[in-house]
C-alpha cells in the first residue's frame, strides 16, 4: 500500500476497528486516502479536492468508480466507528465517575422550492413540521443523537 507517514495512523486505527475483515485491501487504501483529505485544511468537499489532498496515486476517476461501483457498505464502517466511540464515552464516564447523557437533536434544512419547481431536484426533501416557525416546510430533516459525559 502506497502510504504517507500519517496513512500509518490512520490504517493503524482501521485496523483496530476491525475493519480489515470486512473490507479488501484496495478498499482500505481508498478509506485511508480519504480520512486523509478530510483532514487536510484547505479540503473544499469536490472529488477533485480528495483526489489531490489525498495524494492518492491513482487517477481521480477510480475514486469515483470506488464510491459509485465498489462493493463496500459505508453502514459497516459506520456501525464500527459508533460502537468504538460509545466503548470510549463508557470508558471515560466511569474512569470520571460520570454519568452518561444522552441528547437527541433535531434540526431542518430548510430548501427554498420544492422538488416539483427546482430545476435540479434534491433527493431526500419532504415536508416536515417545524417547531420554530409552527408549520410545515420543505427540507432535510436531521436527527442527531448523541451520548457524551459533562466533559467528553
Amino acid at each position: 500500500m502506497n502510504r504517507l507517514a500519517h496513512h500509518q495512523g490512520i490504517h493503524k486505527f482501521f485496523t483496530m476497528l476491525g475493519l480489515a475483515l470486512y473490507f479488501s485491501k484496495p478498499v482500505m487504501k481508498h478509506l485511508v486516502h480519504i480520512v486523509d483529505a478530510l483532514t487536510t485544511k484547505g479540503f473544499a468537499g469536490t472529488l477533485t479536492d480528495l483526489h489531490h489532498w489525498s495524494f492518492h496515486p491513482n487517477h481521480r476517476t477510480t475514486l469515483s468508480h470506488f464510491f459509485t461501483k465498489s462493493p463496500w457498505d459505508e453502514e459497516t464502517l459506520l456501525r464500527k466507528l459508533q460502537q468504538w466511540m460509545l466503548r470510549r464515552v463508557e470508558r471515560i464516564a466511569k474512569q470520571e465517575n460520570q454519568p452518561l447523557f444522552v441528547s437527541i437533536d433535531d434540526t431542518i434544512c430548510q430548501k427554498t422550492k420544492p422538488s416539483s419547481q427546482a430545476t435540479h431536484a434534491i433527493q431526500g426533501c419532504d415536508w416536515h413540521y417545524s417547531h420554530t416557525e409552527k408549520k410545515s416546510i420543505w427540507g432535510h430533516s436531521l436527527v442527531w443523537l448523541m451520548v457524551h459525559t459533562m466533559t467528553q
